[in-house]
């Protein structure tokens, strides 16, 4: 049987642009941080969703970049290292970058491509991790997830879409032999979650990742 996902049965999150911080967050072990967004083909350029830099006491911190196009040039990562090594040091902890981009589930390769380039020019004590659609599970190409699998640090697969919980998200999770990487699953706060026995039992799976939500009461 489902239940709401509450946040204080979890220890990671991510923080989203315009929604605002919850006392959780205090105690949160790791948070995924929003900190713009990659946009443009022919002349790719940052959109800032963060003013200013953050400052998380005994909080392991990832970067995420939202990406609308996997033309980058130079000029982007080298903007994203520098926020990156702004927030080290400022005195957190940061883990490293993760890409949220919705990669058609029949072009993984193409997006494997993309972010072995990326991982190529991305410090070595930086982890790279992306976002992942839950269709990844039961159709995605066994050689473009391997291509993913070998550069990527995790991948974090969203069991929701916008603002609602992907009904029959069972089935997906039910095909999660083809995930040969590490995985957490992406969880919505409030939103229904039943943990399948064979996840827990996935030598791959990494835990959750919970996806915060203002008030809407």
């Amino acid at each position: 049987m489902a239940d709401p996902v509450k946040v204080e049965d979890y220890s990671a999150f991510w923080l989203w642009a315009g929604v605002k911080p919850q006392p959780v967050l205090k105690t949160a072990k790791e948070i995924y941080l929003l900190a713009g967004e990659v946009r443009g083909d022919k002349h790719p350029h940052i959109i800032s969703q963060r003013s200013a830099t953050p400052k998380l006491a005994n909080t392991r911190l990832w970067v995420v970049y939202r990406a609308q196009t996997m033309l980058w040039d130079e000029r982007v990562l080298a903007n994203i290292l520098k926020q990156m090594n702004a927030w080290q040091a400022a005195g957190n902890t940061v883990v490293g970058l993760q890409i949220d981009f919705d990669a058609g589930t029949k072009h993984l390769d193409r997006y494997a491509s993309f972010l072995a380039g990326l991982r190529a020019d991305l410090p070595l004590h930086y982890k790279l991790g992306v976002t992942g659609l839950l269709d990844w599970s039961a159709n995605g190409d066994p050689a473009g997830l391997d291509a993913i699998a070998g550069v990527v640090d995790e991948v974090v697969l969203q069991i929701y879409q916008g603002r609602r919980v992907i009904p029959g998200y069972e089935s997906y999770l039910a095909r999660l032999d083809k995930m040969r990487m590490p995985f957490r699953i992406g969880l919505l706060q409030n939103g229904d979650w039943h943990a399948p026995s064979s996840l827990l039992q996935n030598p791959w799976f990494n835990g959750y990742v919970v996806f915060l939500l203002n008030d809407q009461t």
